[in-house]
Protein backbone atom coordinates (compact mmCIF):
# COMPACT_ATOMS: atom_id res chain seq x y z
CA UNK A 1 0.00 0.00 0.00
CA UNK A 2 2.71 2.50 1.02
CA UNK A 3 4.87 1.91 -2.06
CA UNK A 4 1.87 2.12 -4.38
CA UNK A 5 0.62 5.31 -2.72
CA UNK A 6 4.07 6.88 -2.92
CA UNK A 7 4.25 6.04 -6.64
CA UNK A 8 0.86 7.68 -7.18
CA UNK A 9 1.93 10.82 -5.30
CA UNK A 10 5.19 10.93 -7.29
CA UNK A 11 3.09 10.93 -10.47
CA UNK A 12 0.98 13.77 -9.04
CA UNK A 13 4.08 15.87 -8.34
CA UNK A 14 5.33 15.15 -11.88
CA UNK A 15 2.02 16.50 -13.22
CA UNK A 16 2.52 19.68 -11.18
CA UNK A 17 6.06 20.04 -12.54
CA UNK A 18 4.68 19.78 -16.08
CA UNK A 19 2.19 22.60 -15.46
CA UNK A 20 4.85 24.90 -14.01
CA UNK A 21 7.21 24.09 -16.88
CA UNK A 22 4.58 25.12 -19.43
CA UNK A 23 3.87 28.37 -17.53
CA UNK A 24 7.51 29.51 -17.24
CA UNK A 25 8.74 27.87 -20.47
CA UNK A 26 11.55 26.09 -18.62
CA UNK A 27 12.22 22.45 -17.70
CA UNK A 28 10.89 21.58 -14.25
CA UNK A 29 11.60 18.30 -12.46
CA UNK A 30 10.18 16.92 -9.23
CA UNK A 31 12.00 15.02 -6.50
CA UNK A 32 10.71 11.79 -4.98
CA UNK A 33 7.87 12.28 -2.52
CA UNK A 34 8.87 12.31 1.14
CA UNK A 35 6.12 10.76 3.35
CA UNK A 36 5.37 11.72 6.96
CA UNK A 37 2.57 11.44 9.51
CA UNK A 38 1.06 14.68 10.88
CA UNK A 39 -1.27 14.89 13.89
CA UNK A 40 -1.57 18.68 14.06
CA UNK A 41 -4.29 20.74 12.40
CA UNK A 42 -3.40 22.56 9.19
CA UNK A 43 -2.95 26.31 9.39
CA UNK A 44 -3.10 29.33 7.11
CA UNK A 45 -0.85 32.39 7.34
CA UNK A 46 0.37 35.14 5.04
CA UNK A 47 3.38 33.07 3.95
CA UNK A 48 1.31 30.08 2.77
CA UNK A 49 -1.47 29.50 0.27
CA UNK A 50 -3.45 26.26 0.27
CA UNK A 51 -6.09 24.55 -1.86
CA UNK A 52 -8.61 21.85 -1.10
CA UNK A 53 -9.09 19.64 -4.14
CA UNK A 54 -11.67 16.91 -4.51
CA UNK A 55 -12.16 14.02 -6.90
CA UNK A 56 -15.93 14.03 -6.52
CA UNK A 57 -16.57 10.76 -8.36
CA UNK A 58 -14.38 8.92 -5.81
CA UNK A 59 -15.26 11.00 -2.74
CA UNK A 60 -11.55 11.70 -2.14
CA UNK A 61 -10.01 15.06 -1.29
CA UNK A 62 -6.59 16.39 -0.36
CA UNK A 63 -4.98 19.63 0.76
CA UNK A 64 -2.07 21.13 -1.18
CA UNK A 65 0.08 23.71 0.62
CA UNK A 66 2.35 26.13 -1.25
CA UNK A 67 4.70 28.90 -0.15
CA UNK A 68 3.79 32.35 -1.44
CA UNK A 69 7.47 33.34 -1.78
CA UNK A 70 8.04 30.42 -4.16
CA UNK A 71 5.22 31.53 -6.41
CA UNK A 72 6.37 35.13 -6.36
CA UNK A 73 9.40 33.84 -8.27
CA UNK A 74 7.18 31.80 -10.58
CA UNK A 75 5.02 34.85 -11.35
CA UNK A 76 8.18 36.89 -11.92
CA UNK A 77 9.29 34.41 -14.60
CA UNK A 78 5.83 34.47 -16.17
CA UNK A 79 5.83 38.29 -16.34
CA UNK A 80 9.45 38.62 -17.37
CA UNK A 81 10.63 40.66 -14.37
CA UNK A 82 11.42 39.87 -10.74
CA UNK A 83 8.87 40.86 -8.10
CA UNK A 84 10.19 42.93 -5.22
CA UNK A 85 8.43 43.09 -1.86
CA UNK A 86 4.94 41.84 -1.08
CA UNK A 87 2.61 40.79 -3.84
CA UNK A 88 -0.17 43.21 -4.76
CA UNK A 89 -3.80 42.03 -5.14
CA UNK A 90 -3.45 41.48 -8.90
CA UNK A 91 -0.32 39.35 -8.44
CA UNK A 92 -1.94 37.37 -5.61
CA UNK A 93 -4.90 36.60 -7.90
CA UNK A 94 -2.42 35.18 -10.43
CA UNK A 95 -0.85 33.06 -7.67
CA UNK A 96 -4.29 31.77 -6.65
CA UNK A 97 -5.13 30.82 -10.22
CA UNK A 98 -1.74 29.14 -10.67
CA UNK A 99 -1.95 26.95 -7.56
CA UNK A 100 -5.48 25.93 -8.52
CA UNK A 101 -4.12 24.78 -11.91
CA UNK A 102 -1.40 22.76 -10.16
CA UNK A 103 -3.82 21.15 -7.69
CA UNK A 104 -6.27 20.33 -10.48
CA UNK A 105 -3.52 18.68 -12.56
CA UNK A 106 -2.42 16.59 -9.57
CA UNK A 107 -6.00 15.55 -8.81
CA UNK A 108 -6.57 14.52 -12.42
CA UNK A 109 -3.47 12.33 -12.24
CA UNK A 110 -4.79 10.84 -8.96
CA UNK A 111 -8.17 10.15 -10.60
CA UNK A 112 -6.47 8.33 -13.49
CA UNK A 113 -4.46 6.21 -11.03
CA UNK A 114 -7.54 5.00 -9.12
CA UNK A 115 -9.85 4.72 -12.13
CA UNK A 116 -12.05 7.70 -11.19
CA UNK A 117 -13.49 10.37 -13.49
CA UNK A 118 -10.93 13.20 -14.01
CA UNK A 119 -13.78 15.45 -15.09
CA UNK A 120 -15.16 15.43 -11.54
CA UNK A 121 -12.14 17.28 -10.12
CA UNK A 122 -12.77 20.59 -8.35
CA UNK A 123 -10.16 22.77 -6.65
CA UNK A 124 -10.57 25.91 -4.50
CA UNK A 125 -8.19 28.14 -2.58
CA UNK A 126 -8.90 27.78 1.15
CA UNK A 127 -9.57 31.08 2.89
CA UNK A 128 -10.26 29.81 6.43
CA UNK A 129 -8.51 27.06 8.42
CA UNK A 130 -11.92 25.70 9.43
CA UNK A 131 -12.39 24.52 5.83
CA UNK A 132 -9.58 21.97 6.20
CA UNK A 133 -10.34 18.32 7.03
CA UNK A 134 -9.62 17.18 10.58
CA UNK A 135 -6.25 15.57 11.44
CA UNK A 136 -4.40 13.24 11.41
CA UNK A 137 -2.90 13.42 7.92
CA UNK A 138 -0.59 11.38 5.78
CA UNK A 139 1.71 14.06 4.41
CA UNK A 140 3.85 13.97 1.27
CA UNK A 141 6.34 16.69 0.31
CA UNK A 142 8.42 17.17 -2.82
CA UNK A 143 10.76 19.75 -4.27
CA UNK A 144 10.13 21.03 -7.81
CA UNK A 145 13.35 22.23 -9.44
CA UNK A 146 12.87 25.05 -11.96
CA UNK A 147 15.63 24.73 -14.56
CA UNK A 148 18.29 24.56 -11.85
CA UNK A 149 17.59 28.22 -10.96
CA UNK A 150 15.57 27.63 -7.81
CA UNK A 151 13.28 25.04 -6.25
CA UNK A 152 9.81 25.27 -4.77
CA UNK A 153 8.26 23.02 -2.14
CA UNK A 154 4.78 21.50 -2.39
CA UNK A 155 3.09 19.52 0.40
CA UNK A 156 0.06 17.24 0.04
CA UNK A 157 -2.05 16.18 3.02
CA UNK A 158 -4.54 13.29 2.89
CA UNK A 159 -6.88 12.79 5.84
CA UNK A 160 -7.91 9.41 7.23
CA UNK A 161 -11.04 9.18 5.08
CA UNK A 162 -9.09 9.73 1.88
CA UNK A 163 -6.38 7.24 2.88
CA UNK A 164 -8.97 4.56 3.68
CA UNK A 165 -10.52 4.94 0.21
CA UNK A 166 -7.13 5.06 -1.50
CA UNK A 167 -6.17 1.79 0.19
CA UNK A 168 -8.32 0.00 -2.39
CA UNK A 169 -7.71 2.29 -5.34
CA UNK A 170 -3.89 2.16 -5.14
CA UNK A 171 -3.25 -1.35 -3.74
CA UNK A 172 -0.63 -3.49 -5.48
CA UNK A 173 -2.98 -6.34 -6.20
CA UNK A 174 -6.23 -5.61 -7.93
CA UNK A 175 -9.30 -7.24 -6.50
CA UNK A 176 -10.98 -9.47 -9.07
CA UNK A 177 -14.67 -10.08 -8.66
CA UNK A 178 -15.55 -13.78 -9.02
CA UNK A 179 -17.54 -14.59 -12.08
CA UNK A 180 -21.14 -15.51 -11.26
CA UNK A 181 -22.09 -19.16 -11.63
CA UNK A 182 -23.92 -19.88 -14.87
CA UNK A 183 -27.64 -19.85 -14.44
CA UNK A 184 -29.46 -23.08 -15.35
CA UNK A 185 -31.27 -23.02 -18.63
CA UNK A 186 -35.03 -22.68 -18.26
CA UNK A 187 -37.06 -25.82 -18.76
CA UNK A 188 -38.31 -26.30 -22.28
CA UNK A 189 -41.95 -25.46 -22.71
CA UNK A 190 -44.24 -26.47 -25.48
CA UNK A 191 -44.75 -23.74 -28.03
CA UNK A 192 -48.02 -23.83 -29.94
CA UNK A 193 -47.57 -24.03 -33.69
CA UNK A 194 -48.08 -20.79 -35.57
CA UNK A 195 -51.59 -20.20 -36.76
CA UNK A 196 -52.14 -20.62 -40.45
CA UNK A 197 -54.68 -17.82 -40.46
CA UNK A 198 -53.51 -14.35 -41.54
CA UNK A 199 -53.08 -11.55 -38.97
CA UNK A 200 -56.03 -9.19 -38.67
CA UNK A 201 -55.57 -6.03 -40.73
CA UNK A 202 -54.29 -2.91 -38.93
CA UNK A 203 -57.10 -0.38 -38.43
CA UNK A 204 -57.06 2.62 -40.71
CA UNK A 205 -55.95 5.89 -39.04
CA UNK A 206 -58.78 8.32 -38.42
CA UNK A 207 -58.50 12.11 -38.80
CA UNK A 208 -58.58 14.20 -35.61
CA UNK A 209 -61.06 16.99 -35.38
CA UNK A 210 -60.15 20.26 -33.65
CA UNK A 211 -62.53 22.84 -32.31
CA UNK A 212 -62.37 26.05 -34.33
CA UNK A 213 -60.84 28.97 -32.42
CA UNK A 214 -60.19 32.63 -33.15
CA UNK A 215 -57.25 34.72 -31.85
CA UNK A 216 -57.92 36.92 -28.83
CA UNK A 217 -57.90 40.53 -30.04
CA UNK A 218 -55.30 42.85 -28.44
CA UNK A 219 -56.49 45.43 -25.94
CA UNK A 220 -57.46 48.80 -27.33
CA UNK A 221 -54.76 51.42 -27.58
CA UNK A 222 -51.61 49.28 -27.46
CA UNK A 223 -49.77 45.99 -27.93
CA UNK A 224 -51.13 42.86 -26.21
CA UNK A 225 -49.85 42.48 -22.63
CA UNK A 226 -46.98 44.92 -23.18
CA UNK A 227 -47.73 46.56 -19.85
CA UNK A 228 -46.54 43.38 -18.15
CA UNK A 229 -42.91 44.11 -19.10
CA UNK A 230 -42.83 47.90 -18.85
CA UNK A 231 -41.25 47.78 -15.38
CA UNK A 232 -38.55 45.20 -16.18
CA UNK A 233 -35.14 46.83 -15.40
CA UNK A 234 -32.60 46.91 -18.23
CA UNK A 235 -28.87 47.58 -18.07
CA UNK A 236 -27.70 50.31 -20.43
CA UNK A 237 -23.99 50.68 -21.23
CA UNK A 238 -22.31 53.45 -23.21
CA UNK A 239 -19.06 51.98 -24.58
CA UNK A 240 -16.36 54.47 -25.51
CA UNK A 241 -14.09 51.82 -27.01
CA UNK A 242 -12.28 48.54 -26.44
CA UNK A 243 -8.76 47.14 -26.52
CA UNK A 244 -6.82 43.96 -25.71
CA UNK A 245 -3.85 43.84 -23.33
CA UNK A 246 -1.54 41.01 -22.36
CA UNK A 247 -1.35 39.87 -18.76
CA UNK A 248 2.10 41.47 -18.52
CA UNK A 249 0.65 44.85 -19.59
CA UNK A 250 -2.29 44.60 -17.16
CA UNK A 251 -0.04 43.82 -14.20
CA UNK A 252 2.21 46.76 -15.15
CA UNK A 253 -0.68 49.30 -15.09
CA UNK A 254 -0.35 52.07 -12.55
CA UNK A 255 -1.72 55.53 -11.89
CA UNK A 256 -1.10 57.66 -14.99
CA UNK A 257 -0.80 54.76 -17.44
CA UNK A 258 -2.26 55.40 -20.92
CA UNK A 259 -3.49 52.81 -23.43
CA UNK A 260 -5.26 53.27 -26.75
CA UNK A 261 -8.80 52.18 -27.59
CA UNK A 262 -10.00 50.83 -30.92
CA UNK A 263 -11.98 53.98 -31.87
CA UNK A 264 -11.09 57.41 -33.16
CA UNK A 265 -12.05 60.44 -31.11
CA UNK A 266 -14.43 61.51 -33.89
CA UNK A 267 -16.37 58.24 -33.97
CA UNK A 268 -19.66 57.82 -32.09
CA UNK A 269 -19.88 55.65 -29.01
CA UNK A 270 -21.97 52.47 -28.87
CA UNK A 271 -25.07 52.19 -26.71
CA UNK A 272 -25.91 48.68 -25.48
CA UNK A 273 -29.04 47.47 -23.69
CA UNK A 274 -28.45 44.14 -21.95
CA UNK A 275 -25.35 43.63 -24.15
CA UNK A 276 -27.30 44.22 -27.39
CA UNK A 277 -26.24 47.15 -29.58
CA UNK A 278 -29.30 49.38 -30.13
CA UNK A 279 -27.92 52.82 -30.95
CA UNK A 280 -24.89 55.06 -31.44
CA UNK A 281 -24.38 58.60 -30.28
CA UNK A 282 -22.07 61.37 -29.13
CA UNK A 283 -20.96 62.27 -25.62
CA UNK A 284 -22.42 65.52 -24.25
CA UNK A 285 -22.55 67.17 -20.84
CA UNK A 286 -25.85 67.88 -19.06
CA UNK A 287 -25.73 69.63 -15.68
CA UNK A 288 -22.08 68.68 -15.14
CA UNK A 289 -22.83 65.02 -15.92
CA UNK A 290 -21.91 62.98 -18.95
CA UNK A 291 -24.80 62.06 -21.25
CA UNK A 292 -25.28 60.48 -24.67
CA UNK A 293 -27.07 62.20 -27.54
CA UNK A 294 -28.38 59.47 -29.86
CA UNK A 295 -27.46 59.96 -33.51
CA UNK A 296 -28.34 56.53 -34.93
CA UNK A 297 -30.94 53.97 -33.88
CA UNK A 298 -30.91 50.24 -34.59
CA UNK A 299 -27.47 49.86 -36.22
CA UNK A 300 -26.43 46.45 -37.45
CA UNK A 301 -27.28 44.05 -34.62
CA UNK A 302 -24.31 42.54 -32.86
CA UNK A 303 -23.59 41.05 -29.46
CA UNK A 304 -20.72 41.84 -27.15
Amino acid sequence: MTESMTATVDAMFSAAAGVIGSLVDRPVTSSAASPAHADASLRIDKDLIATFTEVASAGIGFVAVYRVADFARIIGLMLGSAIEGDLDPMQMSIVSETVQQLSTAMAERLAEAIGADPGSVKSDVVQEAGSFPAPPFEEYSASLDVAGEFAITVTLDFDGVAMAKLADGTSDSATVEPEPAPRPAPAATAVPPPSSSAKPPRPEPQPIGFTSMTPTPPPKGGHPNLDLVHDVPLQISAVLGRTSLSLRDVVALQTGSVFELDKLSSEPIDLYVNNILIARGEVVVVDDKFAVKISELNPNAERV
